[in-house]
């Protein structure tokens, strides 16, 4: 049985990860998200747009 050739490129996983990550987002108007990568296809990091460390959401007003 021959490998599979129908998988996703790097770009397309990182990009998945990263929209995965900007639905922890709790804005609701602006959703973003992140993945830092190394030139050896590594996540460094993850991320997306929120509150500071230590900042409370409930106390902030969402509206533009």
């Amino acid at each position: 049985m021959a490998k599979r050739s129908d998988y996703i490129s790097w770009d397309e996983y990182f990009m998945g990860v990263a929209i995965l990550a900007a639905q922890r987002s709790k804005d609701p108007n602006t959703q973003v998200g992140a993945c830092i990568v190394s030139n050896d296809n590594k996540i460094l990091s993850i991320g997306y747009n929120g509150m500071p460390l230590n900042c409370s959401d409930d106390d902030f007003t969402w509206e533009r």
